[in-house]
């Protein structure tokens, strides 16, 4: 009975281990709505992602199944000081373009 028990204790510590490192993952990303600016031939800016605080960034690449005007997510990317003026918005804004590390729909 006792190697039982242990071996549940054990179990139940290992389940826990996991659950609170697949929390932490997301610990650095930060949360964001893709925004479609419309065409670049025809004077927009493509995919942005606008962050909570409300700064926007121009994604280097946005894969496909996020380019969904709205669509929430969380990001973790990279910046190296690359960027464009979008002239869609109404003080021609300078965007930094970013690189995505990591993204994923924010299901919060």
């Amino acid at each position: 009975m006792r190697k039982y028990l242990l071996g549940l204790v054990f179990a139940l510590f290992a389940v826990c281990c996991v659950i609170v490192v697949s929390c932490k993952k997301d610990k650095n990303m930060l949360k964001g709505t893709v925004i479609d600016t419309g065409d670049i031939a025809q004077y927009g800016c493509g995919y942005i992602i606008q962050m909570e605080d409300g700064t926007r960034y121009i994604p280097k690449y946005l894969p496909s199944n996020y380019q969904n005007d709205g669509e929430k997510v969380k990001v973790k990317f990279n910046k190296n000081g690359e960027g464009t003026v979008c002239r869609v918005f109404p003080n021609n804004d300078f965007l930094e373009v970013i690189e995505i590390v990591d993204i994923k729909k924010d299901l919060d």
